[in-house]
């Protein structure tokens, strides 16, 4: 009896497997152009080393009251003066008073030149858009060490 052989060459379409592969290297090409889009460039300004590590710099503390009340307190600076480290800011329209804002501002920075660090506490109600007219405020004055703390 003879033994039949078994072809043993055989071909894989491999035009399905690249086209898949083509439609995986789209899409991810793609999606890699979202990823950037929406992030915002922030470090921790408390809080990444140990106490006795972090030399002593001024720290200004903002309260966000639901009706627009800013309250200032300023800390660990000997530059600027008792009168200046609490200050109200009352609301305008239920919305912080920016104007009034960036006059203080003006004279914190002038007190105390490395005053850099500012962190904001919102409440539960402040709105979004405060917040930021809060920190691009700060950011114009050269306040560059920014954080939100958590409610």
């Amino acid at each position: 009896m003879r033994k039949h052989k078994k072809h043993l060459d055989f071909e894989i379409n491999l035009i399905p497997c690249i086209d898949l592969l083509s439609v995986c290297i789209c899409f991810l090409l793609l999606t890699a152009v979202w990823l950037n889009i929406g992030s915002m460039n922030v470090k921790q300004a408390v809080g990444g080393q140990s106490q006795a590590e972090t030399p002593k710099k001024p720290l200004m503390w903002v309260f966000m009251a639901d009706d627009g009340q800013l309250t200032f307190n300023v800390q660990q600076s000997s530059l600027i003066p008792a009168a200046l480290t609490n200050l109200k800011i009352a609301g305008l329209d239920g919305h912080a008073n920016v104007g009034e804002l960036s006059r203080i501002l003006a004279q914190l920075t002038s007190k105390d030149p490395g005053l850099k660090t500012a962190l904001i506490q919102p409440r539960a109600k402040t709105s979004y858009e405060d917040i930021i007219a809060l920190m691009d405020e700060f950011k114009k004055l050269g306040l560059t060490d920014l954080g939100v703390a958590p409610l």
